[in-house]
């Protein structure tokens, strides 16, 4: 887990909230590109589970994902806000890193405990300087992340940013 203390009124905050409203995250191709980009990310570190998530101050919402066909978080769009890890991104505006999630302050989360999420790694994902979400990998085991993961974690956010830059009416 990141060194950094959480911000937990960064969900909060309206210059963040309106920097998520300006995102046309219902659109077809952004979508189709974010499921790309998390693809080739599962890929790439050879974990199961990649995601773009947009955390909003309740909820979080899967924007691209790979590896959760079928599952309940797929069919629902998101989970409350107060199980998502990538919450922890977004306030620590850092890495949020947990390599055994059942020996961490989140062992008794649903997601850890109902759908066996052992690993997360997350880096945030920012438009108009903004942390408005989460660029991340999960494991069905405990994984200690390697540098490569991480940096191509990093490599897909940059490219989500852009993404997000050109779905958004912001400037």
């Amino acid at each position: 887990m990141s060194a950094v203390a959480h911000n937990p009124q960064a969900l909060t905050d309206p210059a963040r909230l309106r920097a998520l409203a300006s995102i046309d995250f219902d659109n077809p191709a952004l979508r189709t590109q974010l499921d790309r980009i998390t693809g080739r990310t599962a890929a790439r570190t050879g974990l199961p589970v990649s995601l773009v998530t947009l955390v909003f101050d309740t909820a979080q919402m899967i924007a691209g994902s790979t590896g959760l066909d079928g599952s309940w978080i797929t069919a629902s769009g998101g989970s409350p806000v107060e199980w998502a890890f990538c919450a922890g991104t977004v306030t620590t505006g850092q890495p949020y890193l947990l390599p055994d999630t059942r020996s961490s302050e989140h062992a008794t989360n649903p997601l850890v405990t109902i759908d066996g999420v052992a690993s997360y790694a997350g880096v945030p994902i920012t438009i108009a300087g903004q942390t408005v979400g989460a660029h991340c990998i999960i494991g069905v085991t405990a994984h200690p992340f390697t540098a490569d993961q991480i940096d191509e974690l990093h490599n897909g956010a940059a490219e989500i940013n852009a993404l997000l830059q050109q779905f958004s009416d912001l400037p």
